[in-house]
């Protein structure tokens, strides 16, 4: 309605005051303007929709960039020692609000021998992803000693693939072994044409399993899949596929913790 309401008080106001004659050259001048008008000012709204996200950017972008950098020398990358020891936390404290007093994880102490499988269950909210986190030096330390003898691969709770074929997603960037390959989309149950949730922790878990590292951060990898599905996946790929490897295991499946060889409990931020 606005460009009728507009062109009418226009015309109304020509003949009150007199300022112009309305003859057709006029209102022919009027209209055409007002139509050449009426497109920037629809555009406004949008333009200031446009600023707000551009200023709501940049302010992520700026409290990202001047957030505070995580201390390399926290988390101590060794070479595989000549005794069986693969991972050793000594008297950890950590927490992911380190200006406070408030500690996510406090008084840990672990150590995983070479090979060990080690289960790590709790509630809701206790702080075992955070564990992981602590381990992979994603979180900060206020105190104690972290220990990683070799490599380390992370499988998260969350999912995540890049852009492309499922072959560019397992090998992710490695040489291509077709033996190891196949062996590794069996043990991961890989089938199947729809790309569900499942298929893409199986994804996850696949390219992790062909990283062949040397220690295994597994994130409760069972939690996308169905009751028979993860068997196999606990299976064939955590207690067949990678056998000779060390292996932390969140999960929330207690009928596989009576084959690991050692189960940590978490009761809240400890």
């Amino acid at each position: 309605m606005s460009p009728t309401i507009i062109s009418s008080v226009v015309f109304l106001g020509c003949i009150l005051f007199k300022s112009a004659p309305l003859n057709a050259s006029t209102i022919f001048t009027v209209l055409a303007s007002l139509r050449s008008m009426g497109e920037p000012v629809r555009m406004i709204p949008e333009a200031l929709s446009v600023m707000i996200q551009v200023k709501v950017s940049f302010d992520r972008l700026n409290a990202f960039l001047l957030d505070d950098e995580l201390k390399d020398d926290e988390i101590r990358k060794l070479p595989s020692p000549n005794s069986d020891e693969s991972l050793r936390i000594q008297k950890g404290i950590f927490s992911w609000y380190p200006e406070s007093a408030i500690q996510t994880l406090k008084e840990v102490n672990l150590e995983a021998k070479c090979e060990q499988k080690i289960a790590v269950c709790g509630p809701v909210r206790a702080g075992i992803s955070s564990l992981l986190f602590a381990i992979l030096g994603e979180m900060p330390q206020i105190s104690g000693a972290v220990d990683v003898f070799g490599t380390i691969a992370y499988v998260s709770q969350t999912s995540w693939i890049q852009s492309g074929i499922v072959h560019d997603n397992i090998l992710y960037g490695k040489p291509m072994d077709k033996n190891k390959y196949e062996k590794i989309i069996k043990a991961c149950a890989l089938r199947g044409i729809n790309m569900s949730g499942g298929q893409k922790q199986r994804i996850q878990l696949a390219r992790a399993v062909y990283s062949d590292a040397d220690i295994y951060l597994l994130d409760d990898p069972f939690s996308a899949v169905d009751a028979h599905t993860a068997a196999i996946l606990f299976h064939d790929c955590v207690m067949d596929a990678l056998a000779k490897k060390t292996m932390i295991l969140v999960t929330h499946q207690v009928e596989f913790l009576s084959e690991v060889d050692k189960i940590l409990v978490c009761f809240g931020f400890c």
